[in-house]
């Protein structure tokens, strides 16, 4: 990787290469529990990038070119990127020998609190700083 890490579409820059990188070397995703020790051996902080976001909430609403997110069914903290054209998927009969299955839809109501979360951010910091958001608006946006 030659080009530094300063913005946004740098910052995806990395991610793809380094997914390639990964898939290339070990058939694998790569994690995003990997991401900031990567970056911090290059004096770069990932939160600058994905602002009040976890990683993983950031990357289940963004798109990073060249690239899918993947999540293991039953193991939260198998997340990563893989090269779309890879093809990969978690084997799911290990999943399903488990016995634990996440709720469904958890992802696509995930995604709907980011967005409106985001949304939120994008406007003026007068006209948020009087906004108050129930409790029940959020619970609703994770229920739908």
């Amino acid at each position: 990787m030659s080009e530094p890490v300063t913005d946004l579409d740098t910052f995806k820059t990395f991610l793809r290469d380094r997914t390639r990188e990964t898939w290339d070397e070990r058939q694998s995703p790569y994690y995003l529990s990997y991401v900031a020790t990567d970056l911090k051996k290059l004096g770069v902080d990932y939160r600058e990038f994905v602002g009040p976001l976890k990683l993983s909430q950031w990357a289940a609403s963004s798109e990073v070119p060249d690239t899918v997110l993947v999540s293991h069914p039953t193991q939260r903290a198998r997340i990563g990127f893989v090269p779309s054209d890879s093809g990969f998927e978690f084997d799911t009969a290990e999943a399903a020998s488990e016995g634990e299955s996440r709720p469904k839809g958890l992802n696509v109501r995930t995604r709907s609190l980011v967005q409106f979360v985001q949304t939120l951010a994008d406007l003026p910091e007068d006209a948020v700083a009087d906004l108050s958001v129930p409790a029940k608006t959020l619970i609703a946006l994770l229920q739908r």
